[in-house]
């Protein structure tokens, strides 16, 4: 079965909430237990480089992920809000492909907001019993740099 856009929009808008809210567990249960995560530069995803800034292959990387973002607090506090746009259903073959656009800010004390990232999710997307989840999620950001540190999820 292939899920509708609002479905899609409805996944999307979780996965940013989880994010905002700082519920990693439940975005780690957004992935299926062999997913991939992939946060890549623009430049690197045009020109075929496989080198990514967060590389997670599989649900235990996930999860060592968000334990060590929740233990391991060696950088600044920050409130980071995630905006997703333009869901696109592209077709279904193995799973669903998908697209959307993010813009990513974040506030740190006694700074003002400003933009961290910008970019495009190309993802692959499956039906389970526990309803739809990211087999492949790859987050790919515009600039060449990221302005302060790429900590949390994008």
């Amino acid at each position: 079965m292939t899920p509708s856009r609002q479905d899609l929009r409805d996944l999307y808008d979780d996965y940013a909430a989880h994010l905002d809210d700082g519920d990693l567990d439940a975005w780690v249960d957004m992935f299926t237990d062999n997913a991939q995560y992939l946060v890549v530069a623009r430049e690197n995803w045009d020109r075929g480089l496989p080198l990514a800034t967060i590389r997670c292959d599989g649900r235990g990387m996930l999860v060592d992920r968000a334990h060590t973002i929740r233990s391991t607090q060696f950088y600044a506090p920050r409130v980071v809000r995630h905006f997703v746009s333009g869901v696109r259903l592209l077709g279904a073959d193995s799973g669903v492909a998908c697209t959307a656009n993010f813009l990513v800010t974040e506030a740190l004390e006694l700074e003002p907001a400003r933009i961290h990232l910008t970019g495009q999710y190309r993802d692959t997307v499956v039906a389970t019993p526990a309803g739809l989840r990211f087999a492949r999620k790859v987050a790919i950001y515009d600039g060449a740099l990221v302005q302060t540190s790429l900590v949390h999820p994008v």
